[in-house]
């Protein structure tokens, strides 16, 4: 004869069986029905067009904002762009010719605004970069970067030059581009 725990046991190992596939699809619903904040849209290489860098020179606009998670600022574009990125010192982190190539071949900014929102790497990133300060309204400012997939108004920098000597300041962690895109042609 079969003791009284025997007899439940098959039962309660299904019973759990079933409350933790219901968790796990209750859980799964609920991330797929939470909304994207503004904070985790702009965070990381995704969110921007990886496939095309772009150069932009012009001044800065706005006083924007220097701190956590990003610092951000806006930026009036030069009336008449080159047609591609000018001869500028790439910093060392993309110096392997496989990034500095693609950063010297970005074609000029050719979309429909005339001032773009800027968007850089938090103040402890700049600082060992190179940039250890909130940019001035009226300073010069040269990137080449990302446009935002679902905001074309927004630019995400992989280097800019601040300044007329146009010091450079790297974006990226690590020593490489995000996205090893084919050139231009």
């Amino acid at each position: 004869m079969k003791s009284m725990t025997s007899l439940l046991a098959k039962p309660i190992r299904a019973l759990r069986l079933v409350t933790k596939v219901g968790i796990s699809a209750a859980v799964a619903l609920g991330a797929m029905l939470m909304p994207v904040s503004p904070a985790s849209a702009h965070h990381g290489w995704p969110g921007f067009q990886t496939d095309r860098l772009v150069y932009i020179s012009g001044t800065v606009s706005s006083d924007g904002v220097w701190g956590n998670p990003h610092s951000q600022f806006d930026v009036i574009l030069d009336g008449n762009l080159p047609g591609d990125t000018p001869d500028l010192t790439i910093p060392e982190q993309l110096s392997d010719p496989e990034d500095s190539v693609r950063v010297n071949a970005a074609f000029a900014y050719g979309g429909p605004h005339k001032e773009l929102e800027v968007i850089i790497a938090p103040p402890a990133w700049s600082g060992r970069w190179g940039l250890a300060r909130a940019l001035k309204v009226g300073e010069r400012f040269q990137a080449v970067g990302y446009i935002n997939r679902t905001d074309d108004g927004l630019f995400r920098p992989v280097v800019f030059w601040y300044g007329d000597d146009a010091v450079p300041v790297n974006q990226v962690l690590g020593n490489e581009l995000p996205v090893r895109a084919p050139l231009p042609k």
